[in-house]
């Protein structure tokens, strides 16, 4: 199967796969604009509210400097009209994204408990080294595949005092050296410092009961 993304060159940053919806912003869809928003993307009539959100606070800060680090990928359970919209708000001028992926990406798996669609993010097929490469996701099933490179994040539903991302930077910058670093393996850092097992546990179970509430 080809590869999700085109060979690297010279490139020997870290690949940083991150998600979008609840992870780097918050979108309403097909509501009244009534809260503070930091985007609105209107139909073509210019008065009907297709989508409005907000950024996570600190999410431009952290992509600036992101970028100078690492390979930043992000990849979105959505699609590819949602997915340009994001990037439009989030990287106007294309220099800090280096790759958009989106729903057509992803495997297609169904809950046997809830029925629900899950869009499961499948890292190997990235075409990148695995001890290089994690994602920050806010739903733990978009890892299945790859629990040992993932970085949980909290959703973010546009609370305005969320320092998730600012958290995240600070691990990131304090363990860059070791990233980097050809002879680690990013899986076993991120073990070590974040308990990733529990963490893992503890989000899986958080996210299977908000879905039986929601089934209720």
């Amino acid at each position: 199967m080809k590869p999700h993304l085109p060979p690297k060159k010279d490139d020997t940053r870290p690949t940083l796969v991150l998600d979008l919806d609840e992870t780097l912003l918050h979108t309403y869809r097909g509501e009244v604009v009534s809260k503070q928003v930091d985007y609105v993307i209107y139909a073509q009539d210019g008065h009907s509210c297709l989508l409005a959100g907000t950024l996570r606070p600190g999410v431009l800060d952290f992509l600036n400097w992101a970028a100078s680090y690492f390979e930043v990928v992000v990849w979105t359970a959505g699609t590819e009209d949602y997915a340009a919209m994001a990037r439009s708000c989030l990287d106007p001028e294309n220099k800090l994204i280096t790759h958009m992926l989106t729903r057509k990406s992803c495997i297609r798996m169904r809950s046997a408990s809830t029925k629900e669609v899950l869009y499961i993010k499948d890292l190997c097929a990235l075409g990148r080294d695995l001890s290089k490469t994690f994602l920050i996701d806010n739903t733990p099933h978009a890892a299945t595949l790859n629990l040992s490179n993932l970085i949980p994040i909290e959703s973010f539903v546009g609370n305005r005092s969320d320092t998730e991302l600012i958290e995240l930077k600070k691990f990131l910058e304090a363990n860059l050296v070791r990233l980097i670093d050809k002879k680690h393996d990013m899986r076993i850092i991120l073990h070590r410092q974040f308990n990733l097992k529990r963490r893992i546990r503890e989000r899986i179970t958080h996210w299977r009961r908000e879905q039986q509430s929601r089934q209720q």
